[in-house]
């Protein structure tokens, strides 16, 4: 008799372990993010694994705003984030655009952004890092080139070779006819040399 009372406190003890264990998964599953004062509650499976970096699915809409246009995450967009030392950064694959559930106004000193882009943002306060085209087309100064890259360059980080603001570039180069591109208010947009084509935007000159 006894040791059915110790079979059945060791049972009971052994589901209330087993409990506390899937409420802790349950909660890390569902983390809240603050961008900028939003709370924006995602749902995480994978988070529990690694709270540093994880992909995530949000839950409502929201709306972010940035210095070049505003970003909205509807529900069921697709987020990852990662915990840096020097900030957050999260970043908003392409498939959640070209699915609806996210959308952007995005204008970069006058260009246009296409619709469906991959987005890379640090937050708190929100900066634009990347913006991947991935060889599509926009308009500068009524050129048209194909691009794969807007680089944001908030470091000023040596090894890219360049002080600018901006970076942008394509797979073998920035598909530029032509040599040199002048914008209409004298911008100063400088070409790189040969096949490595950039174009560097300095937005003191914008």
């Amino acid at each position: 008799m006894a040791e059915n009372d110790d079979r059945k406190k060791q049972l009971k003890w052994t589901l209330i372990a087993y409990g506390i264990i899937l409420a802790i998964f349950i909660i890390l599953s569902f983390p809240i993010v603050n961008i900028n004062g939003k709370w924006i509650l995602l749902v995480s499976p994978m988070r529990p694994a690694s709270i540093k970096q994880y992909d995530g699915w949000v839950l409502g809409n929201h709306t972010l705003e940035t210095e070049h246009g505003a970003i909205r995450l509807g529900h069921g967009s697709q987020i990852f984030i990662k915990r840096l030392a020097v900030g957050d950064a999260a970043s908003i694959e392409v498939e959640s655009f070209r699915k609806g559930r996210a959308s952007h106004s995005l204008v970069v000193y006058g260009i246009e952004m296409p619709p469906n882009i991959s987005i890379v943002l640090e937050f708190n306060p929100i900066k634009i890092l990347t913006l991947a085209l991935k060889d599509q087309e926009i308009i500068v100064s009524g050129i048209p080139i194909r691009v794969r890259n807007f680089t944001f360059m908030p470091y000023r980080i040596p090894s890219l070779g360049s002080d600018a603001d901006i970076l942008i570039s394509g797979g073998g180069g920035v598909h530029i006819p032509g040599t040199i591109i002048t914008l209409a208010d004298s911008t100063k947009i400088l070409e790189g040399e040969r096949s490595t084509r950039r174009l560097h935007i300095y937005s003191e000159l914008t």
